[in-house]
């Protein structure tokens, strides 16, 4: 039994130390920049040069609407 006891304890401490881990890495805080997409090549080189991140063109749009570039960075 007290084995038994001393394994949950283990566990349970792991269970704590592994959430507090995962609670830090989920605070890192991404922001994310639009403008008219000028290709994807010129996208992911303008997102990249401006802010380090990474930008893509949209796939889909609506009729008349521009694409956009979305770039995603670390704040």
């Amino acid at each position: 039994m007290a084995k038994f006891s001393t394994l949950c304890l283990l566990l349970i401490i792991l269970v704590i130390i592994c959430d507090e881990r995962m609670v830090q890495m989920a605070e890192a805080k991404d922001c994310h920049k639009v403008w008219n997409c000028k290709g994807d090549n010129h996208c992911w080189e303008d997102c990249k040069n401006r802010y380090s991140g990474k930008g893509m063109c949209d796939l889909y749009t609506a009729p008349g609407v521009p694409k956009q570039c979305f770039c995603a960075y670390k704040c």
